[in-house]
């Protein structure tokens, strides 16, 4: 499941409003706020979250609040319709309480085998009891990523729906505007790439951590887990076959370890009745994409994307490239994979 974040450090405008609908749209479906309510102005950020889920029921966002035991007691017992994450603070006494109301999530990271213990002591309900990791706007502070794998497999055994951060794109968070991941080598890292990564591991639930994500990646993430299919990026190159710009094609059945062979180009290739003469026989980097020349008989066609280096082969021409970004999503290719190649915007 995909989420993204919403603060509450300004009134909802119609700018707000068209960013929710477009998330909406895309298929991102939870939202996380934050609200750490100041003593003096309780009711000003009471308000301003009273006014995100009017115009989120609408959209069926659901929103998670992440608070604190002070805020929690500041807010008007009226205000309902969102699900709490819990801060530090809360004994686990009264987190089971909470959880018999309904969703609750807890701090992935600080979460112990004793609070799990505790927790099933005082009858807490597990299934609705959800592990949030934080995130970190500091840079160098992010998690580490093996620790992050163990820990979230220990969740996972517990049963807990998981959940991490992984940055925006559009605007950043302030003041430090360094990105807010889970991990910290994702804070550099493509986002539909970090995404991925974070399935790998077994997250349940990915958002995005920063105010915005752009209209770009909101198309790439919904092209993905909505269809299954991965956006590429292609570098400018006149020689690249026009006919398999923005067609739906395939990694064959049987992945090969160092290439992604395209299945459909050497069908698409023979309709176009063209013979493809040696041209651009240069070293295959790591993210080239290359086509068979006629030297290469009845492998005419074949298109490939390199996903290690390879020397030169006079049988082979190099007819583009990736651009850094989508070369990060080579690692998930696997058999059958869906993807689209278009020319960088």
């Amino acid at each position: 499941m995909l989420g993204f974040s919403y603060y509450l450090d300004h009134t909802l405008n119609e700018d707000d409003k068209k960013y929710l609908q477009s998330m909406q749209q895309h298929h991102f479906n939870e939202i996380f706020t934050s609200l750490h309510i100041p003593e003096d102005e309780p009711s000003q950020y009471a308000t301003r979250l009273q006014q995100l889920l009017e115009f989120t029921n609408d959209l069926s966002l659901h929103v998670f609040v992440d608070i604190d035991k002070r805020s929690l007691k500041n807010l008007p017992h009226d205000l309902t319709g969102f699900s709490l994450r819990l801060d530090d603070g809360f004994t686990n006494q009264e987190i089971a309480q909470l959880s018999q109301d309904g969703p609750v999530a807890l701090n992935a990271s600080t979460l112990s085998e004793q609070d799990i213990t505790e927790l099933r002591d005082f009858k807490a309900n597990f299934k609705n009891l959800e592990a949030w990791h934080n995130f970190y706007p500091r840079p160098e502070t992010g998690l580490d990523k093996n620790w992050f794998i163990q820990k979230n497999h220990w969740l996972k055994q517990l049963g807990l729906t998981t959940q991490a951060f992984i940055p925006g794109n559009q605007m950043l968070r302030g003041p430090i505007y360094s990105g807010l991941p889970t991990l910290e080598h994702q804070r550099q890292q493509d986002l539909l790439a970090s995404a991925l990564e974070l399935e790998k591991y077994g997250v349940d639930k990915i958002f995005i951590g920063d105010p915005r994500l752009n209209l770009t990646y909101q198309t790439k993430f919904n092209d993905y887990f909505t269809e299954g299919i991965l956006d590429l990026c292609l570098k400018a190159s006149p020689n690249f076959p026009p006919y398999l710009i923005n067609k739906v094609l395939h990694n064959r059945p049987d992945p090969a370890a160092q290439v992604v062979r395209v299945v459909e180009s050497r069908g698409m290739n023979a309709l176009n009745k063209q013979t493809i003469e040696p041209l651009d026989n240069i070293p295959r980097n790591a993210g080239s994409i290359t086509i068979d020349n006629q030297k290469y008989g009845r492998y005419m066609g074949e298109v490939q994307i390199i996903k290690t280096g390879l020397p030169m082969d006079e049988k082979v021409n190099v007819c583009g490239h990736l651009d850094q970004a989508s070369m990060q999503l080579l690692p998930y290719f696997s058999a059958n994979t869906a993807f689209r190649i278009n020319y960088k915007e």
